[in-house]
């Protein structure tokens, strides 16, 4: 026999509608136990902070080398700082 452990029903003019159909045998006895739901969850979605759309790859071709990878951090930043 299937189990149900968690079923979702809709109570209305003194019925609970269940939301998918249950394949029991006619006659079937069941134990039922009734948590109120507050309210129905969405799922959450994390907005963006900028928009995003799809770019053509050859608009993005620009860039490279804009930021060069590697290097020496320790020596960019003395360069940067110490006005020499």
């Amino acid at each position: 026999m299937t189990l149900y452990p968690n079923l979702r029903a809709r109570y209305s003019k003194g019925t609970l509608k269940l939301r998918a159909p249950l394949k029991l045998p006619e006659g079937a006895e069941v134990r039922v136990t009734v948590t109120p739901v507050d309210k129905p969850r969405k799922p959450h979605r994390r907005p963006y902070v900028y928009p995003t759309r799809a770019m053509p790859w050859e608009s993005l071709e620009a860039l490279v080398g804009v930021v060069s990878l590697g290097g020496d951090a320790l020596a960019d930043s003395e360069a940067l700082y110490d006005g020499n």
